[in-house]
């Protein structure tokens, strides 16, 4: 074949020039030199994220598989041809200059091949272009192949420069250390990785928690009425039948100073008709209607004095009362069945999580649970969940949560009564990958839905 002429070569340079796309222009490079510089075969590769060669473009071909058994097989040709002569730009290879190892791809590619590294005209690696024919190549072809290079590199580096750029910006990112590693190294460094990604830990969730009574006993109101006083002083320490709380009585002392009036009137009616009744027929007629009456103002008086009785309330149980403040009851209001206090023996407590539900997990009887109290956060005591509601309650500050109730393990003196702290509770074990990925992938599905 005749050397190409000017006229030629121009035409090439031209033809490169007004490629549209990069896909464009790369199947260009693989295909239009054929014209130019007689070959067999021509390949076009580029670093991938690992800096190993990747075929992206073959001649004849409208596309290449990536994952295709030539494509990795010339993966590793590339790498070696890469890595022979470094500092020529034109490389003469041929059949014994290609390694044992490589010998698995023999029947896929002539084994006279001519190199041209590629690179941006800042000297980084753009990739490489490789011919292959099964004749020998001249001195004649590799000067060729050399303005042929130079046409390539730089009509591809136009229309790559701003992926490149990017590229630049996010491996300026990693330490240098981790670019002065070699490639080796970096694999297992990331096979590392991705083992530790995949390492079980312990799925857990933080929540809100508080010491409570494990077997609390509610004081409640008896009977609508207002608060006098608190007999005692929050947290003081009670024994069954202590007076409590003391309701405002003068309503039912005055009704029951009434009452007991009534009742001596009715009796001295019921005793003037009984005297009445030897001589009088109509007094006698009288006396069940003022027997009933009798009864009746007994009656009330009765319930008055049991009513007064309790306007009293007492401890139902030895423990602590636990409330907030005594002045915030006096002189209040309530309804029948009102909590005033709870009394509760301090050595049986439990505790309480609040679970947001956006956080929950498995919540399983018998799951590990640490508690971190706020007065002692370095410390921990460990606790098993006993029960889990089913749906969600409301936390001391309004918010929806899943009340979870845990009992603290023996051995540990237990902690004060209404303590409060930050509770983690333990659920089966997970790739660390899914544990840190969690709240992201759920952050995602909820906004799009995925």
């Amino acid at each position: 074949m005749t050397s190409p002429t000017a006229a030629d070569l121009l035409a090439y340079e031209g033809r490169l020039r007004s490629a549209r796309s990069p896909e464009e222009i790369e199947f260009l490079i693989v295909n239009e030199p054929y014209s130019l510089l007689p070959y067999d075969q021509a390949f076009l590769w580029k670093p991938d994220l690992l800096g190993r060669s990747a075929l992206v473009a073959a001649s004849g071909l409208a596309e290449v598989d990536a994952n295709s058994p030539f494509a990795l097989w010339f993966s590793r040709a590339a790498d070696h041809a890469k890595a022979v002569d470094t500092q020529a730009p034109v490389r003469l290879l041929a059949a014994a200059d290609f390694p044992p190892s490589l010998n698995d791809g023999a029947e896929w590619i002539p084994r006279h091949a001519l190199i041209i590294v590629l690179r941006t005209p800042s000297g980084e690696s753009l990739g490489g272009l490789w011919f292959g024919r099964h004749q020998p190549f001249s001195a004649e072809d590799a000067a060729l192949a050399a303005w042929l290079g130079q046409q390539s590199e730089f009509s591809w580096w136009a229309w790559r420069r701003e992926q490149l750029a990017l590229q630049s910006k996010f491996a300026a990112l990693a330490p240098k250390r981790w670019r002065a590693l070699s490639r080796t190294r970096k694999k297992v460094l990331l096979a590392v990785f991705c083992g530790v990604l995949f390492f079980p830990v312990r799925l857990s969730v933080l929540a809100p928690a508080e010491v409570v009574a494990l077997a609390p006993n509610p004081v409640t109101a008896p009977v609508d009425g207002v608060v006098a006083q608190i007999l005692v002083a929050p947290n003081q320490a009670v024994r069954a039948g202590t007076p409590l709380v003391e309701f405002d009585d003068t309503a039912t002392r005055n009704r029951l100073l009434v009452a007991q009036k009534t009742l001596g009137v009715a009796r001295a009616d019921l005793a003037r008709s009984a005297g009445k009744a030897f001589s009088d027929d109509n007094s006698k007629s009288e006396l069940q209607l003022l027997d009933a009456r009798v009864h009746e103002r007994s009656a009330e008086v009765a319930y008055l004095i049991e009513l007064l009785a309790r306007l009293k309330l007492q401890a139902p149980t030895e423990g602590i009362a636990l409330f907030a403040d005594a002045e915030e009851w006096r002189g209040k209001p309530v309804q029948v069945g009102e909590r005033i206090m709870t009394v509760a023996d301090p050595t049986q407590v439990a505790l309480t999580i609040y679970v947001s539900p956006d956080d929950a997990i498995a919540l399983d009887p018998g799951a590990q649970v640490k508690m971190y109290l706020n007065i002692s956060p370095l410390a921990s005591r460990d606790a098993l969940v006993t029960q889990a509601s089913y749906e969600t309650g409301s936390s001391p500050e309004g918010q929806p949560a899943y009340i979870v109730k845990a009992a603290f393990t023996a051995g540990d003196s237990p902690p004060r009564l209404g303590l409060k702290g930050t509770a983690k509770i333990y659920a089966d074990r997970v790739p660390l990958i899914y544990y840190l990925l969690r709240k992201p992938l759920r952050t995602l599905r909820q906004a799009f839905g995925v």
